[in-house]
């Protein structure tokens, strides 16, 4: 008798919040089915499972999960300059929607290992956290890989939206160093970014992976506007 008056209890408890607090969309705020769930015109408009046709040389490929404006932007500046972690969820709800299409199992088959693009620890102490590790970690476990931080950010860099391809590559020269003790002879190395538009931070960090002993290093990104 008691489990059920709990059950009804707690059904009554799970409506009411469902009415006064239904689940909608991150970006236009219609209502869905789920908590965090994209509805299926957001959906469409953001996601795009692309491959970089004409990727920098030192870059075996390159995959984009979203387009990088309208809501991902959006969400993206939130978390990375309002440190608003209320769309975290927003964005593990879009890595778990993908992982298993076909595109991604593909991707994935030959990385031995993954990492971060890191930041400053400058950035990082006034941030509080890798935004990029944030989005990505628990995912990258899902999938069977193994991710570690490879890279130390030793150079602090301005914010490089506002510069040209040649400049952000000038400026990010020598800006990343290989974390001691690693080893990543011939491995596959992915690079998980959070925004992928030049590939100019991404380039100089394979360039230092490369010169650690990595074989081949792919790029995964959250969003990116290539091929637009």
């Amino acid at each position: 008798m008691l489990n059920k008056i709990l059950y009804i209890l707690n059904f009554v408890k799970t409506t009411l919040v469902y009415i006064i607090y239904p689940p909608i969309c991150p970006l236009c705020r219609e209502i869905v089915d789920e908590r965090y769930q994209f509805c299926p015109d957001c959906e469409n408009k953001i996601l795009r499972l692309d491959v970089q046709k004409n990727p920098p040389d030192i870059l075996s490929g390159v995959f984009a999960i979203t387009k990088y404006h309208g809501g991902t932007r959006s969400l993206l500046r939130k978390l990375k300059f309002d440190n608003n972690l209320n769309v975290m969820p927003a964005f593990h709800k879009i890595l778990a929607d993908i992982s298993s299409r076909t595109e991604i199992k593909n991707f994935l088959s030959n990385i031995d290992l993954a990492t971060y693009v890191p930041l400053h620890a400058d950035r990082l102490k006034e941030r509080g956290y890798n935004q990029v590790e944030l989005i990505f970690r628990d995912w990258l476990i899902a999938q069977g890989l193994t991710a570690e931080n490879l890279l130390i950010r030793k150079k602090y860099t301005p914010k490089l939206f506002k510069y040209s391809p040649a400049e952000r590559k000038e400026i990010l020269k020598g800006a990343f160093s290989f974390i001691e003790g690693a080893d990543i002879r011939g491995k596959n190395i992915l690079i998980v970014d959070d925004i992928y538009t030049t590939g100019a931070t991404t380039a100089e960090c394979a360039a230092v992976l490369k010169n650690a002993g990595a074989a081949k290093i792919f790029v995964m990104a959250l969003a990116s506007d290539f091929g637009d």
